[in-house]
């Protein structure tokens, strides 16, 4: 009887038909494209996260090397009868600009060679290996009384001098998007 029970197993024990394997390869292929647009999307967000971190750390590097300056540099001045001090082509709200101060302008340089790490400055290509600059920088400084409130006209004195720097990609995924504007006061030491 042991023969009979084991042979009646054997005959209800059957493998996958084709139909079913095909069935079940079509399933996972649909989930699979479905999924495919995810990949797509987190490449762009991974990249235009990166962008915005190197923002932010050139924007923290100006704003640490600004504030170590004298508070009377000419990287820090703001004009005789002007409260303020932008780059050409900037205007701040309710502030009298001077947009002569090539300083503010964007310091970072317009090439890069990758393999080298060498930056150049030039209007043009230096060769076939460089590659445009992908952030341009640019800061402003106000001048403005113990309230924070009031703006002070050079050469009055001030007690506070604001800085906002704001570093922005010229390129990449979202070029314009992931600008970045970090701000600093600096007091004057004995006010």
């Amino acid at each position: 009887m042991g023969l009979e029970v084991r042979m009646r197993f054997h005959r209800r024990e059957r493998g996958m038909t084709l139909i079913e394997v095909l069935v079940a390869l079509s399933i996972l292929a649909v989930a699979l494209l479905a999924l495919a647009p995810l990949f797509t999307v987190s490449v762009k967000t991974n990249a235009s996260a990166h962008q915005l971190t190197n923002a932010n750390t050139l924007a923290r590097e100006k704003l640490e090397e600004l504030s170590g300056y004298p508070r009377n540099d000419p990287r820090l001045t703001v004009a005789n009868t002007k409260n303020a001090a932008a780059p050409t082509s900037v205007t701040i709200t309710g502030a009298i600009v001077d947009n002569t101060n090539t300083w503010l302008n964007n310091d970072l340089p317009k090439w890069y060679q990758p393999s080298t790490g060498s930056v150049s400055f030039a209007t043009t290509s230096p060769g076939i290996t460089w590659f445009s600059y992908p952030y341009s920088r640019t800061y402003t400084i106000e001048q403005f009384d113990e309230t924070l409130v009031n703006r002070v006209t050079a050469p009055a004195a001030y007690v506070v001098k604001l800085i906002t720097v704001t570093v922005q990609p010229t390129q990449g995924p979202f070029p314009g998007l992931r600008r970045t504007t970090q701000s600093l006061y600096l007091r004057v030491k004995d006010a």
